[in-house]
């Protein structure tokens, strides 16, 4: 009961947090031209002066900005002073806002949360006051102490010592210390030491925040009382080189510590500074007052896309509001069976005990990405490696190869890191990957590196969805990898790597049944303590399980485990709190993620092993082959991936994110907005791009054949919808000549009409959206559809398919979120877990009897 009301807790908490970042998602603004680059063109260079004139600064991204990682490079520097510690010559790169056009001020940055792991950011020594505010360097009283001879000192704190204030974007004045209410360790995006190498180049990953992760800069705030597509507030990077010097002149060797000691805000040092203005997409709600709203949820994988596709459709156009919730497939399965079913997205069809006798759902392919291991792992030299290899400390790298076998042991805490160095079921195992001869023999220039307590392990979302359901199933069509689970020895068997003592599968995990949709965290052991018996450290504390995808990806970008580790006998009571990230040049780090998200925080991506034994990396034309390879899923208008198919470039976790919907229990207008969502999704948003309305990196774009589908979908729903089902007399199976089913699988295009073509995609000229053989409000385009013997109709594209329409310039705004029953629904499933089953289908048809009283007064076209 303990155990259950903690996880109730916790996973409510979680749910909060979801919601509450789709609430604040930030939403696009900027109009793209006529033919949308997939890449985008507003990387920037900026150049050094004085002792740095040779440097030269590059921000990949500059505009459209959301919270994500952007990439900065450099070159032109001098190499940073010794490989083990920052002693001179690196740079402190940090977020800031101001309205000036110059550029901001030192209190206006978000700088000093790192020092709180101390000098060095808690990995190699530096100057004691590098990574922080601080401009008291030594005795104040000492005339030979450090001091800044151009910085004008502000008043001192209690203790004596200066800081320069942080000043937020609301203007509340911060002046005690480095760090305070708008930022801390655990949430300041700060670098304060970036490495160069000894070709005077370097590269760092930068988390560039919003307004909603960093309120204290307020980066893409909309001005109080702005309206229509208003512009976010811009903000800045700064970059302050540090080289060999002090702010007095002396060199780094005649201080005590033979290192640079002050802080890169004093005024002799930020008179460097690169900067280089950030502009980002507005975050707020601009979407038309008094628009309809429809709601949809479900399944993450879709939410990247939807997110940039709802301004441009809100701002088309009739202007409808699209809210959209991230649920699990189970949630959007059940409130798609309800008598209001909106829209969902989905990753399986609801099948069998989902579904009422003679529910037709529809389904449409919406988006075409997939699950990945996304990871951020720096090079880090064993004791014995080589100096080729340990000049190479702190770079990140950039290969991955992992076998379904490897993500097997990953998965049950088979590694000892992964699990306990103390846990009597791993004390056979490995370390972690890098210890594993299994993995070193895929991935040799992983053989003289060392990652300490990491790398046993991957970051999963708790909540049960389709994506696990696949990725399972992967895993479990392995051969190799049903050897280990079933618990044969690595040096046994027909697949294990003879040069091992053993390695064997963490016996709570043997015979694991699978596939299956949630990761397990089986093992019972705790680990306790002396001096807090009462408190033992267990696997959910130290290796916990993140709220999502989005969660897990940018916690690992950020090098944090989400590990809640660190003993504090302090609180009230005392506790384990979470621990700090990992500090640079020591991250690793490994989560699962999805393509999009991975590509919105600047992961590295794992290549997977397939059935054909090739490795292979999740681009556009690995999901595009696998997606070629899947087969029927036996319901019409669904395929599913085949995790045997020997196509040599699939990828092997590549998956369709469907809508669906059940247009009988559709009010018209309900129909008709949330068919004119699919004819967008099939049109202009399938363009690749940053912007408004684009499709984002990490999604493949659909093929032509699953355009068709979606089209044809989308007139089936128009045609159906307002209109009585089977159930209530109609045996025709919807009107027109689209190719109806009405298995219990339902229906892809069933009634697609022929006298209704449906209004056509907003903003799309060239009338996508018109159904086969009728004509569509802004054009026409012809589908050819028959059944096959599965049941799905075969859609042959017009030459309207073979290209999508140009994208229009928008004028965008934001969005509003999250209509209560979604809010509702998903909090239930990623909360109530496996017993909704049972209890929401009793809430459904409570709900739905409540709302039969004013059916017909609601919609008279029913």
């Amino acid at each position: 009961m303990i155990a259950a009301l903690r996880r109730f807790l916790t996973t409510s908490v979680a749910v909060a947090v979801v919601l509450l970042s789709v609430i604040g998602t930030t939403v696009l603004v900027s109009a793209p031209g006529p033919a949308q680059a997939a890449t985008d063109d507003s990387a920037a260079t900026v150049s050094g002066q004085g002792p740095y004139a040779d440097l030269k600064v590059t921000v990949s991204q500059t505009k459209n900005l959301v919270d994500q990682v952007v990439k900065i490079s450099w070159k032109g520097g001098t190499p940073t002073v010794s490989d083990t510690t920052y002693a001179a010559d690196y740079l402190q790169i940090m977020q800031c806002w101001g309205d000036a056009g110059s550029g901001p001020d030192p209190d206006q940055c978000q700088f000093g949360g790192s020092s709180a792991l101390g000098a060095g950011a808690g990995s190699q020594a530096a100057g004691a006051y590098t990574n922080t505010r601080q401009l008291t360097y030594g005795d104040p009283k000492d005339p030979d102490s450090l001091k800044d001879p151009a910085q004008q000192l502000p008043p001192a704190s209690d203790s004596g010592i200066s800081y320069v204030p942080f000043r937020s974007v609301s203007d509340v004045v911060s002046s005690t210390g480095n760090w305070n209410d708008f930022y801390d360790v655990s949430t300041t995006n700060e670098i304060p030491y970036a490495r160069t190498g000894p070709d005077g180049t370097g590269e760092v990953y930068f988390e560039a925040q919003t307004g909603v992760e960093a309120p204290g800069l307020g980066c893409g705030e909309v001005p109080k009382g702005a309206s229509g597509a208003a512009a976010g507030r811009k903000c800045w990077l700064v970059v302050v080189p540090r080289g060999e010097s002090e702010v007095d002149g002396t060199s780094y060797t005649a201080q005590a510590s033979g290192m640079l000691q002050s802080s890169p805000l004093s005024a002799s040092n930020w008179q460097h500074r690169l900067v280089v203005p950030l502009s980002f997409e507005p975050i707020g709600n601009f979407c038309p007052i008094g628009a309809d709203e429809r709601s949809t949820l479900g399944n993450e994988l879709v939410t990247e896309a939807i997110q940039r596709w709802e301004p441009a459709l809100c701002q088309s156009g009739k202007r409808t509001i699209y809210s959209f919730a991230s649920s699990t497939d189970h949630t959007a399965r059940i409130k798609l069976r309800s008598d209001e079913p909106g829209m969902v997205f989905l990753g399986r069809p609801a099948t069998g005990e989902d579904l009422t006798p003679g529910m037709r759902p529809v389904y449409a392919p919406v988006s075409l990405s997939g699950l990945t291991i996304g990871f951020f792992i720096e090079s880090q030299s064993g004791f014995s490696a080589p100096d080729a290899v340990r000049a190479r400390d702190g770079a990140r790298l950039t290969s991955l190869n992992l076998t379904p076998r490897l993500l097997a042991k990953l998965l049950t805490e088979s590694y000892q890191d992964g699990n306990s160095r103390f846990a009597k079921s791993t004390e056979g195992n490995p370390f972690n990957l890098g210890r594993d001869p299994e993995f070193l023999k895929y991935n040799p220039d992983y053989a003289d590196l060392d990652f300490g307590g990491a790398l046993g392990d991957v970051l999963v979302p708790e909540a049960l969805s389709d994506s696990t359901w696949q990725l399972w199933n992967w895993v479990n069509s392995d051969p190799a990898a049903r050897e280990f689970l079933s618990g044969t020895p690595d040096n046994q068997g027909s697949y294990g790597d003879r040069g091992f003592t053993g390695m064997t599968v963490n016996p709570n995990y043997k015979d694991i049944a699978l596939p299956r949709e949630e990761f397990p965290k089986s093992d019972p052991f705790c680990q306790q303590f002396a001096d807090h018996p009462d408190s033992p450290l267990c696997i959910q504390d130290k290796h916990p399980y993140a709220n999502d995808l989005h969660n897990a990806a940018r916690s690992a970008a950020r090098g944090d485990t989400l590990a809640r580790s660190t003993w504090d006998a302090t609180t009230t009571p005392p506790g384990y709190k979470k621990n700090p990230p990992q500090a640079a040049g020591k991250r690793a780090i490994l989560a699962l993620t999805d393509t999009a998200t991975a590509a919105r925080y600047g992961l590295v991506t794992a290549r997977l092993q397939n059935a054909a034994g090739r490795f292979v990396a999740p681009s556009t034309a690995g999901m595009l082959a696998a997606q070629a390879a899947m087969k029927p899923s036996g319901v019409a208008g669904v395929d599913e991936p085949d995790p045997t198919t020997k196509s040599a470039t699939a990828y092997p976790l590549t998956l369709f994110t469907y809508a669906a919907t059940v247009p009988e229990n559709l009010t018209r207008a309900e129909g008709q907005e949330y068919a004119a969502l699919l004819r967008y999704a099939a049109g202009n948003g399938q363009r690749p791009g940053v912007t408004a309305g684009t499709l984002p990196e990490g999604y493949a774009p659909l093929p032509a054949s699953a355009r068709a589908e979606t089209r044809a979908a989308a007139d089936a729903i128009a045609a159906r919808a307002g209109k009585p089902g089977p159930g209530d007399g109609d045996t025709t199976g919807g009107t027109g000549t689209g190719a109806g089913s009405d298995t219990t699988g339902g229906s892809a295009v069933g009634g697609a009409g022929s006298g209704d073509g449906g209004a056509g995609t907003p903003g799309d000229p060239a009338g996508t959206g018109a159904g086969s053989g009728g004509t569509g409000a802004k054009g026409a385009s012809t589908l050819s559809t028959s059944a096959n013997p599965s049941g799905s109709p075969s859609t042959a594209p017009a030459a309207a398919d073979q290209a999508l329409p140009d994208t229009p310039d928008w004028a965008l705004g934001a969005v509003r979120y999250a209509l209560l029953i979604a809010l509702v629904t998903g909090l239930a499933a990623a909360v109530c877990g496996p017993v909704l089953p049972t209890v929401v289908p009793r809430l459904v048809a409570g709900v739905a009897a409540w709302r039969a009283r004013d059916k017909t007064s609601r919609d008279p076209g029913r």
